[in-house]
């Protein structure tokens, strides 16, 4: 897988369109009533089994990490990886140009990175 991952990210760069994979969507109802109501909405849907694994850059070192969902402006990565909010990093989706963001949250094994815009 890795290896795929590596060949993904080698085309993206070099500008070759890729196959899009699946994009099952996420099976929590968007529209259901939220115990945290108080607290701002997704702004954009999320998808599962877009990607198994995603490339990072992170405090100048590599890394392959477990993609939990995929959305337009962000990603959930599952990773032991202990990032500080704020800290910046760059994320390579097989399929998809790499992109930087900022991490928005750490949780039990899972990062939240909100992507730059495009």
């Amino acid at each position: 897988m890795a290896h795929r991952l590596r060949s993904a990210v080698r085309a993206a760069e070099a500008g070759e369109a890729l196959a899009p994979l699946s994009l099952e969507p996420c099976r929590r109802d968007p529209h259901a009533a939220r115990a945290d109501a108080g607290e701002p909405r997704r702004r954009a849907p999320r998808h599962r089994g877009v990607v198994e694994r995603a490339a990072i850059l992170y405090r100048g070192k590599p890394a392959l990490v477990g993609v939990a969902n995929v959305s337009r402006d962000g990603v959930t990565l599952q990773t032991s990886l202990l990032p500080e909010v704020g800290e910046r990093l760059s994320v390579a989706l097989e399929g998809a140009p790499i992109r930087s963001g900022a991490v928005r949250w750490v949780r039990g094994g899972r990062i939240g990175v909100g992507l730059d815009p495009q």
